[in-house]
């Protein structure tokens, strides 16, 4: 599993986009300037795409680079993963 200064990396990478979001939301709120909020939601975005590629790295690097796996665990696990990221 994901040592704890990976967990608190990625944790706070989802906090500060929590946090990013709040601000587009009180953005929208007050009627802000259209291109300066769609400039932030897009900002988001890649923060978002960010933190998931990171999460994934440190996915890929223990459950299908491990030796602890077997091959038909690591084949499974990496069928799995390639489902969610293209229902996405």
């Amino acid at each position: 599993m994901q040592t704890e200064a990976q967990k608190r990396s990625i944790q706070n990478r989802l906090n500060r986009l929590e946090g990013q979001l709040r601000g587009i939301n009180r953005m929208i709120g007050e009627n802000k300037d259209c291109s300066d909020v769609l400039q932030q939601l897009t900002a988001a975005r890649s923060a978002l795409q960010s933190t998931i590629e990171a999460y994934l790295a440190v996915t890929v690097n223990q459950c299908l680079l491990s030796d602890d796996v077997d091959a038909e665990t690591r084949r499974k696990l990496a069928a799995e993963m390639l489902s969610v990221i293209h229902k996405a």
